[in-house]
C-alpha cells in the first residue's frame, strides 16, 4: 500500500482541527490505495524525516524549509509535492530575500507544485516550467445548504473570517458604518474576535466550526474587502467560495482571485470605492429577483470551479502520476 505524508505548520486547534487543503483530500487518497499520515511543525524534524523515509510521497504544505532541512528531506523522501495557497515568498510584511530563496529551493526540489491561484502559479514559474499545477482552495459544496432568498427583513450583509483578517474590514469601514445606520439592514461579522465598530446595526457572532455553514444562511449577501497589496493577491478567496456555495451574491474589491471568481453583475459585484460598494449592496437588497439570479449563478460557480467533487479526484490523479 502506498504511503503519503502531509507536513505543515502547527495550525490546528481544538476549535478548528482541519485544513481545507489537507484533510479534505484524505478520503480520496485512501480510496485510491494510499495510507495517509499528517505531521506538523509541532513534531520534531527528526521524526518527520523518519516518517518521510517510509512514505512514497511527502506533501509539504506552505512551509519554507531552510537549506539544511530541505537537503535532508530531499535525501530521504522519494517524491516531494509542494502546496501553497498564500504569497509565502513575500510574507505579510512584503519583500523578503530569505523567503524568496527558500521558496525557490522548495519549488525546484519538488516533483509537483500545487499553486492556489493564478498569481501564485506565475510566481512559481520563475523557478521552473514543468510540474506546476493550478489547485484552488475548494469546499465540499454538498455540505453547504443553499440560501432561499425571501423578502424578510432585516437585509443582512455578512463577512466571515478570523481575527487575523479582520484588518481587511478597515478597507470598507465607512461602508459598514453607513449600512449600520440604515433601517432594515444589519451587518453581521462572524469571527473569533469582534470588529470594533460602535454601531447597533453591526453585529458580532462568534465563529463555530460545527455551525459555520448554517451561520452563513443568515446572510443575504457576503462581502470580501481586501487591501491592494502582494499578500492579498496571493489569497485564494475562501470567503467568496463559501458565500457562493451558500448561494449568496457577494461584493469584493477587484483584486486578486476576486477578479477570476466574480463575473461582475452575474454572480456578484466588483467595486472599488465606498459609493460603488453601497450602490451594489442596495441593488441586491431592493431587487429580490436579482438576488435569486445572482445567488443561483454563484452556487453554479462554486459547484463547477471550486468544488471538492471536482478537485479531489484531480488531486489524486496528479499524485498518482508522479
Amino acid at each position: 500500500m502506498k504511503k503519503i505524508l502531509f507536513y505543515t505548520h502547527n495550525i490546528f486547534t481544538k476549535e478548528n482541527p482541519v485544513g481545507y487543503r489537507i484533510q479534505q483530500y484524505f478520503p480520496y487518497l485512501q480510496d485510491s490505495g494510499f495510507t495517509v499520515s499528517l505531521m506538523t511543525t509541532k513534531t520534531t524534524f527528526a521524526k518527520v524525516l523518519e516518517e518521510a523515509a517510509r512514505a512514497d510521497i511527502v506533501v509539504v504544505q506552505r512551509l519554507l524549509l531552510g537549506p539544511v532541512k530541505l537537503s535532508l528531506l530531499k535525501a530521504l523522501a522519494k517524491k516531494i509535492v509542494y502546496d501553497f495557497d498564500d504569497a509565502v515568498m513575500y510574507g505579510s510584511s512584503g519583500e523578503s530575500a530569505t523567503r524568496q530563496k527558500r521558496f525557490g529551493r522548495m519549488i525546484k526540489a519538488s516533483q509537483a507544485v500545487f499553486c492556489g491561484n493564478a498569481f501564485l502559479l506565475e510566481a512559481a514559474k520563475a523557478y521552473r516550467t514543468d510540474g506546476l499545477y493550478y489547485m484552488p482552495t475548494v469546499v465540499n459544496t454538498d455540505e453547504y445548504p443553499v440560501k432561499e432568498p425571501t423578502g424578510s427583513k432585516p437585509f443582512v450583509v455578512g463577512w466571515i473570517g478570523s481575527s487575523s483578517t479582520l484588518r481587511y474590514l478597515e478597507e470598507v469601514r465607512d461602508v459598514l458604518l453607513f449600512l449600520g445606520d440604515q433601517a432594515g439592514m444589519k451587518c453581521r461579522i462572524i469571527a473569533d474576535k469582534p470588529f470594533q465598530a460602535d454601531k447597533p446595526g453591526i453585529l458580532f457572532q462568534k465563529w463555530n466550526k460545527d455551525k459555520e455553514k448554517t451561520m452563513l444562511l443568515d446572510f443575504d449577501l457576503g462581502i470580501m474587502p481586501v487591501k491592494d497589496d502582494i499578500w492579498s493577491r496571493g489569497k485564494c478567496g475562501l470567503k467568496l467560495i463559501q458565500y457562493m456555495a451558500t448561494g449568496l451574491p457577494s461584493v469584493a474589491h477587484p483584486i486578486g482571485v476576486a477578479e477570476q471568481m466574480i463575473t461582475d453583475g452575474v454572480n456578484g459585484f466588483l467595486r472599488t470605492d465606498r459609493d460603488g460598494w453601497i450602490d451594489a449592496i442596495e441593488m441586491v437588497r431592493k431587487d429580490e429577483s436579482l438576488r435569486k439570479r445572482m445567488g443561483k449563478a454563484a452556487r453554479e460557480t462554486a459547484e463547477e470551479q471550486y468544488s471538492l467533487k471536482v478537485w479531489g479526484p484531480r488531486f489524486v490523479e496528479i499524485v498518482n502520476s508522479l
